[in-house]
């Protein structure tokens, strides 16, 4: 894995809990437009650590690209709320139509528990790249009204394989021995 992947994926794993828009005992459940929002602010947060440029909506509107100095582009990233396997979601297929113009192209999305074989797998279709890899962040959750986060899965697609890489839990207060933890009785 390239150091800017390796970068990405450690950074966004750690920017997910950091203003994260929910709290455990006063707003347990956020609204699509706030994990739309905390997810740009996590991209934001990754390109400026790293002394990069975000633009988002760029290119063939993308949702964000992170560019450096040369304007150049380093990660092209997609995110998307409905889940992967559904037909009306194309953010992969536009992350593989554009692999060539970034280092690394980047898609968070939701999965739910019981359908996260189906969404791995429609992933794993879309992506054949063999020479480009695509790190995928996907957040588990339970039930669909409101949905009730479990993990945040990291992967890496490549060719027609995947490997998770990296799991840890979607809501702050269930990492044990941090300041957010909910302890219980």
């Amino acid at each position: 894995m390239k150091r800017i992947e390796r970068d990405i994926v450690a950074l966004f794993n750690a920017f997910w809990y950091r203003d994260f828009p929910v709290a455990a005992a006063h707003k347990p459940v956020g609204s699509r437009a706030e994990w739309t929002t905390h997810i740009g602010i996590c991209i934001r947060s990754i390109a400026d650590l790293l002394g990069y440029f975000t633009h988002f909506e760029s290119g063939i509107r993308t949702d964000a690209v992170i560019k450096n100095n040369a304007g150049e582009a380093v990660a092209n990233i997609e995110w998307e709320w409905k889940q992967p396997f559904r037909e009306d979601v194309n953010e992969i297929q536009k992350l593989y139509e554009t692999r060539e113009t970034a280092d690394v192209s980047v898609f968070i999305g939701y999965c739910q528990d019981i359908r996260q074989k189906e969404n791995i797998e429609r992933i794993r279709q879309t992506w054949s790249c063999k020479d480009k890899s695509l790190i995928v962040f996907l957040v588990t959750f339970r039930g669909s009204k409101p949905r009730v986060f479990d993990n945040l899965d990291t992967y890496i697609f490549k060719g027609k394989t995947q490997r998770r890489i990296r799991s840890q839990p979607a809501l702050p207060w269930m990492v044990k021995g941090t300041r957010w933890e909910q302890k219980t009785n």
